[in-house]
């Protein structure tokens, strides 16, 4: 399995990379990250506890909370210990949504998993592509007034 092609999009800008991670924020928006895992990653407790982290402390930099949209067709795998992390980790202090692209049979049965076993704090939804995932996840941001401070 490859990535998408991403580098066409000039509406998105590198925000910074883990060691098996991309991640790039929609220029004019940094709230909406999008998240690149390589090509065949098999993400596991460690993996997820490194994109976690990265995830979170973007947040707190950005000093309010973000919506994540993650191309779940890059990985071969994901063990529960790792959908725990994530889904305890998308606290909604720090994250208003979480959009998964998924873009091969294997991908939604990774998402699909990850719904239906890990129950996450934030609204989360599978999409076929980016542009939708994005659209969604922007429809989710929080009003000015609804924001939960830092």
């Amino acid at each position: 399995m490859t990535r998408p092609s991403v580098t066409d999009r000039s509406d998105w800008v590198p925000v910074g990379n883990t060691a098996n991670t991309e991640y790039r924020a929609k220029k004019g928006a940094p709230d909406i990250l999008i998240v690149l895992p390589e090509a065949g990653l098999r993400d596991d407790a460690a993996s997820a506890r490194m994109n976690m982290a990265f995830q979170t402390d973007y947040s707190e930099r950005l000093g309010r909370p973000c919506a994540v949209v993650v191309l779940l067709g890059s990985l071969t795998s994901q063990d529960s210990e790792a959908r725990r992390i994530y889904a305890t980790g998308m606290q909604p202090g720090r994250f208003f949504a979480a959009s998964l692209v998924v873009t091969n049979p294997l991908s939604r049965a990774i998402g699909s998993f990850f719904l239906g076993l890990s129950r996450p704090s934030v609204p989360t939804k599978m999409f076929p592509d980016f542009d939708k995932a994005i659209a969604w996840a922007e429809s989710q941001r929080p009003r000015p007034a609804d924001a939960v401070q830092a």
